[in-house]
């Protein structure tokens, strides 16, 4: 598997979805791209510290808005 960062387009598109733009630019930190062996783009957060429940929720948002914008849906 390859990983790599989310791209710039998938961030923009969420970063105007969301109210809490800061939250999102550091839950970004915690998120990549996988490109997997048959080819498929997939996206992974690798998160630890789940007491920090505001980032927490939305690097699970952000993971979420970019898997949906990798299948082509509407987030808004």
């Amino acid at each position: 598997m390859e990983e790599m960062p989310l791209p710039e387009e998938i961030k923009e598109k969420i970063l105007q979805k969301v109210s809490n733009k800061a939250l999102a630019l550091k839950a970004f930190e915690y998120i990549k791209l996988v490109k997997r062996e048959d080819g498929t783009l997939w996206v992974k957060e690798e998160f630890e510290d789940t007491n920090n429940h505001a980032l927490w929720f939305m690097v699970l948002a952000c993971v979420n808005y970019a898997q949906r914008i990798l299948k082509g849906e509407d987030i808004d």
